[in-house]
């Protein structure tokens, strides 16, 4: 294991495991700030059956956009500059947006090997997942495949 770093996120917490040369593990913790707010308000018109108003949701939804865009820029601020592989894993959309954000970035050192599902785990549940994951890489792929 050579400066390999796994990722576990959701839209609420980033966990950074870093492995050094000697296979020993560092864990960042990182907590977001987005927040996805439901569309609120609302009212009836005074005619009976009339149309319903409902407030502008474009302004909560880009809201939430850079607010994401920002906590992936965060998250990988945090990774170390001389990691050669990344792997992303957990259990909500938040990998998938973290992939993008990585593959928009033209020249990006580190190489992604992939965003892979998984539950919320404790932390060194984490850790022993990188890990195995860093070792037996096929084990995963082959699993993602059959799904």
């Amino acid at each position: 294991m050579k400066n390999q770093t796994g990722i576990w996120l959701d839209f609420k917490d980033a966990y950074i495991i870093a492995f050094d040369e000697e296979g020993n593990a560092a864990v960042k913790h990182i907590h977001s700030t987005v927040t996805h707010p439901a569309t609120k308000g609302g009212s009836r018109s005074k005619s009976p059956w009339g149309p319903q108003f409902s407030p502008p949701d474009d302004t909560n939804l880009e809201r939430a956009k850079h607010e994401e865009h920002h906590y992936f820029k965060q998250i990988l601020e945090h990774v170390n500059s001389d990691a050669k592989d990344i792997v992303i894993f957990g259990p909500a959309e938040a990998k998938l947006g973290l992939k993008k954000e990585i593959e928009n970035i033209k020249h990006y050192k580190p190489r992604l090997l992939g965003a892979l599902p998984s539950d919320y785990i404790t932390q060194n549940q984490m850790v022993a997942l990188m890990r195995d994951f860093f070792q037996n890489p096929e084990k995963y792929h082959k699993e993602k495949e059959e799904v």
